[in-house]
């Protein structure tokens, strides 16, 4: 943005806080193509890009008579248009009923889920309709970066392509889908444990997993400790979270 922008920006802004429809329309229209580039590159559908920009364009429309800036006005606007497009994936979400179960897993964890006939933890809280507390969840513990890489992979977006959108190696996007899947398992555990079936099926998990025999999937003492005590070792625990991932059912049902 030129100095001669901004000054522009700072004129229009001041005339619609008067009430000024006309620069109230001229700032919007300034907005718009600005709004498009933003979401271009984050949905993959026409319409859905043309409605989202309507819908940044609406919001903006209604701050504006009490905007009162802490940044620079694109800064705003761009906040305002990741807002609206979280909101968007989320409606997404529960309108599609997208499995949560799709989230890539390490090397390590591949092989046990191999041996293991039930279901993933996150799947079968999807199939028992608890999108609402999981995104309640998400927000709670996960960063932002975490929580948009976990809803684009939950709408079926490959690795590659969330990479892109989101402007980030590939290797920081699976880094961030592993860190904040661990974070929301923990939590489940920690504090919402009735989700997985209550601490009897926590107990059951660990006994299958020790009976899988994955010699890099056992857990350690001190993640043990964690499960028993999770409020004492985060880190522990959300490993510890990550290898019982496939045993832990909802509802709870003995082996």
């Amino acid at each position: 943005m030129t100095t001669d922008d901004a000054a522009q920006i700072d004129r229009w802004l001041e005339a619609a806080r008067q009430g000024d429809e006309r620069a109230t329309h001229q700032l919007l229209e300034y907005c718009r193509p600005l709004i498009r580039r933003y979401l271009q590159g984050r949905v993959r559908r026409e319409e859905d890009c043309h409605d989202l920009t309507q819908e940044v364009l609406i919001r903006v429309a209604r701050a504006l008579p009490h905007l009162t800036l802490r940044a620079s006005f694109e800064h705003w606007l761009m906040r305002v248009a990741a807002n609206c497009l979280s909101r968007f994936y989320s409606r997404r979400w529960h309108a599609l009923e997208i499995p949560f179960s799709e989230l890539p897993d390490p090397e390590w964890l591949s092989e046990v889920q191999q041996e293991s006939d039930e279901a993933s933890l996150i799947n079968r809280i999807a199939q028992q309709q608890t999108q609402q507390q999981l995104l309640e969840i998400i927000a709670k513990v996960c960063s932002d970066a975490e929580r948009w890489v976990i809803l684009l992979q939950a709408q079926g977006e490959p690795m590659e392509a969330i990479a892109q959108m989101l402007r980030m190696k590939a290797d920081t996007v699976r880094s961030h889908l592993m860190r904040g899947r661990s974070k929301v398992l923990a939590y489940i555990v920690q504090h919402e444990p009735e989700l997985v079936g209550g601490v009897e099926a926590i107990e059951w998990a660990m006994a299958r997993l020790q009976q899988a025999g994955a010699p890099r999937a056992q857990l350690s003492q001190q993640e043990r400790e964690a499960l028993h005590h999770p409020g004492r070792n985060q880190r522990a625990l959300r490993r510890a979270c990550l290898k019982l991932a496939p045993y832990l059912p909802l509802p709870f049902t003995a082996p």
